[in-house]
């Protein structure tokens, strides 16, 4: 038994009751499964020091977008063992600092498994840097990519177009990517060249009806926006305010 796995087993004696189960979990639930690819798709990420230890997720939103983020720390709450905090952050491209929300789990062996798959070393940089996933076709699901496009998605409204920012990845990770959501939900992309190297996929006005038949039901009332749907409480129902998500929670 190496020293990290000692140092993991003694934690277990002094945590709560409450998070004894939760340390011991090597499989999150299907839907939180789901949401997280979504996440790292997008603007999640997962943090490991060393080789030998664990890994926690870390998430931050501009605050305008705390309701989702909110919803997001609402899920993953008994992973966590603090709120999430507010902060101001320096932005180098525009010398301007910026209000965000985050939050971050504990470091926990379960998120190993998501560091593995979207993370590979860099020797030429000498860190982790994120990848697409060797397996993304077998991952991809309406709920993945309703996540995806609450993190990077953006409504163009003169052109009635969902733009994804994919900044994170390769032009070839990101044509995949495109491709992989054509095949697998039937919704014709575009892989356009954004700036510096940049690329982004393009959901055209003619697949909104479809991406919004998918989709809306997993979205949060407030990222609704980012497929060009205003919500209003009181005139409009949505179908994601019904979501039973403790049925996707139960699913292993």
């Amino acid at each position: 038994m190496n020293s990290s796995t000692k140092r993991f087993i003694n934690s277990l004696f002094k945590i709560s009751e409450r998070y004894k189960i939760t340390y011991r979990i090597v499989k999150l639930p299907y839907y939180l499964h789901m949401m997280l690819i979504g996440l790292l798709l997008s603007d999640g990420s997962i943090e490991r020091p060393t080789n030998t230890g664990a890994a926690r997720l870390s998430v931050v939103f501009g605050l305008k977008n705390s309701p989702y983020l909110l919803h997001l720390f609402n899920l993953l709450e008994p992973y966590t063992n603090s709120p999430p905090d507010i902060a101001s952050v320096y932005n180098k491209k525009t010398n301007s600092n910026n209000m965000v929300i985050k939050f971050k789990t504990v470091s926990l062996p379960v998120f190993i498994f998501y560091h593995n798959m979207f993370y590979a070393y860099d020797y030429t940089l000498k860190k982790y840097v994120k990848r697409l996933p060797l397996n993304i076709q077998s991952l991809i699901t309406p709920v993945v990519l309703a996540h995806l496009i609450m993190g990077d998605g953006n409504f163009k409204i003169k052109d009635k177009i969902i733009r994804i920012y994919t900044n994170s990845f390769s032009k070839q990770e990101v044509q995949i990517l495109a491709e992989v959501i054509t095949k697998k939900l039937g919704i014709k992309t575009k892989t356009v060249h954004d700036r510096n190297g940049q690329y982004m996929i393009t959901i055209s006005k003619t697949q909104l009806k479809t991406v919004k038949l998918l989709i809306q039901r997993y979205m949060h009332d407030s990222m609704l926006y980012k497929l060009g749907v205003v919500y209003t409480p009181n005139t409009i129902k949505v179908e994601s305010i019904s979501f039973n998500y403790l049925k996707y929670i139960d699913e292993i």
